[in-house]
């Protein structure tokens, strides 16, 4: 099964990818389309109390459920790099680019850095969400961010038939033990009392009128 990830997230596209990979009877792909993994949330939603739900459901469904490899071409952002990190593997073409941009608008990775804290190392993942910083293929791979780096989709299905001989019964119980559900649910709930704050709103309005966020 693929999941195709919209190039930005609200409400809407998030629900319907909750549905879908909460429908999931097995292992699923997660990737992006027009040249883009995904990045991340959009700024129009504003503080949407149902786009921060929608995307923890994403993420608890990835977390909770059947096998999930992330094979991330070009650009992920914000809450698509949190998409990626929570999956149980992930593959990279060379083009690929990770960032965390949400500290400049006065933002932090709330719901995401759980998943991301379970990949890299905390002082690494500190720098990488204070200076919004882009990381290569390879050195989100050095840090632990990405698994492989891949010429191509073929390595998606060699970590597919990886999982072949595993009891799916099994391979779900160890996932659901080891899932970070309430911490992610607690940084939801921070990210979305920072997206009321004036201030935020403030830097995320000049963004959407083309100027740089901060002041």
């Amino acid at each position: 099964m693929v999941v195709t990830l919209p190039p930005h997230l609200d409400a809407v596209s998030l629900v319907a990818l909750a549905e879908r990979l909460e429908a999931r009877d097995g292992p699923a792909v997660l990737e992006g389309r027009d040249a883009a993994f995904c990045l991340g949330l959009s700024l129009e939603c504003g503080p949407d109390p149902g786009a921060v739900e929608a995307f923890v459901r994403c993420v608890v469904a990835i977390r909770c459920g059947p096998p999930v490899v992330a094979f991330v071409t070009g650009p992920a952002r914000g809450g698509g790099v949190g998409l990626a990190a929570a999956a149980d593997r992930v593959l990279a073409t060379a083009d690929a680019s990770f960032a965390l941009p949400e500290v400049w608008f006065g933002l932090v990775p709330g719901a995401i850095a759980p998943l991301l804290a379970e990949r890299i190392r905390p002082a690494e993942l500190r720098w990488l969400a204070m200076t919004g910083g882009t990381l290569t293929a390879a050195e989100a791979r050095g840090i632990g961010l990405v698994d492989r780096v891949v010429d191509g989709s073929g390595a998606v299905s060699e970590s597919l038939e990886a999982l072949r001989r595993a009891c799916p019964d099994a391979l779900l119980e160890l996932k659901r033990s080891t899932a970070p559900v309430e911490a992610v649910r607690r940084g939801a709930e921070r990210t979305l009392e920072r997206l009321r704050d004036p201030a935020v709103q403030a830097r995320i309005g000049r963004f959407l009128d083309g100027e740089a966020p901060w002041p």
